[in-house]
């Protein structure tokens, strides 16, 4: 938090001076205030330090708006976090029933199905959105896809942060321990990933097939929900913005809040990855606004963040699907979004 208060003044600082050409003396009061925040974030390290106050504190990950805060953190900044603020970037893990699920626990895994199927969360986002929200017109997917298809349902959380063929990687490798571990064998692997969760899971396929790994042999569906697979006009139109306020010296500083967000955000404004035509089938679930898919403000604002055009991607090999009134983040619980998954996972 000093840090970033830190960071806030510099910015000011910097639009000050790009703006006023007698900033001696505003300098000088920047300069103050920038030591006074980096004296006052040194006590409270040392104070927290040695007395041992925040030991008597649970992580604030522990609760349900901590968890949101942290993926939040992580989507906008995730890369950032591994060097110095380790501690509040998140590892790639399996969930269940909000607790790490250690790969070794999956051997004693009861009623394991030969079918498992993996979801995966978008950016901003952790497992527990699949679930959150509980109401008569929400359906908790994980739940309802072991129940349905007797299934066994895992969850990934992930720092969605990072770019998005390195989570891919880090996803082919996990699912590859799942494979190892599961304590029958697998014969089906389902991937179904929301927004860029869609493009993890293709890329976790892609690694699997071309670094040769044993999951890629029973990885048999590929579902992507609101997925940008040719890109977000909303990151191409803050990369813009960020480029047009650089070209001019009195809002240039400004400029560096668009240089901060993540990598992964940034890897949004293609969504391109290197697909793998070893996939079995591909499910791509498109949402609008609008009630008819068909009109012209459904086929250009979409769910406001992916068009249809991008989330269907014509130029691959895939099962569509269109919804009209369904926005992005009801993709994760929408029941007319689970009654097409459910079919088409039926097949």
């Amino acid at each position: 938090m000093f840090d970033a208060a830190a960071g806030a003044v510099g910015l000011v600082a910097r639009t000050h001076r790009a703006i006023s050409r007698t900033g001696v003396l505003s300098g000088f009061v920047y300069a103050c205030v920038s030591a006074g925040i980096t004296i006052g974030g040194a006590v409270a390290d040392l104070t927290l330090t040695t007395t041992g106050i925040g030991r008597h504190y649970r992580p604030f990950q522990s609760t349900v708006a901590g968890r949101r805060i942290g993926a939040a953190l992580n989507g906008a900044v995730g890369d950032s976090l591994t060097g110095r603020y380790a501690a509040l970037a998140t590892p790639m893990r399996l969930r269940a029933d909000g607790a790490d699920l250690p790969l070794a626990a999956l051997r004693q895994c009861q009623d394991a199905s030969p079918h498992v199927i993996v979801l995966v969360h978008g950016l901003l986002e952790n497992e527990e959105w699949w679930q959150q929200d509980a109401a008569e017109d929400r359906v908790d997917f994980g739940r309802g896809l072991a129940e349905d298809l007797g299934a066994s349902v895992l969850r990934v959380r992930y720092n969605s942060g990072r770019p998005v063929a390195d989570n891919g990687r880090e996803l082919a490798l996990l699912l590859d321990e799942v494979v190892a571990n599961w304590p029958v064998p697998i014969e089906r692997l389902s991937l179904v990933g929301h927004s860029m969760g869609g493009l993890v899971a293709r890329s976790a396929v892609h690694h699997a097939v071309t670094d040769g790994l044993p999951c890629a042999g029973v990885v048999g569906d590929v579902v992507c929900l609101g997925t940008p697979h040719q890109g977000s006009d909303v990151e191409r139109a803050a990369e813009a913005v960020g480029r047009t306020i650089g070209l001019f010296r009195q809002s240039a500083p400004l400029a560096t809040l668009f240089v901060l967000r993540s990598a992964g955000i940034k890897d949004l404004r293609h969504g391109r990855i290197a697909a793998s035509e070893r996939v079995g089938r591909q499910l791509f679930v498109a949402a609008t606004l609008a009630r008819d898919p068909d009109s012209w403000p459904g086929r250009v604002f979409g769910d406001l963040l992916v068009t249809p055009a991008s989330a269907t991607d014509s130029t691959q090999t895939a099962d569509r699907r269109t919804l009209g009134g369904v926005s992005h983040n009801a993709l994760l619980r929408h029941p007319r979004v689970y009654a097409e998954l459910r079919g088409w996972l039926r097949g």
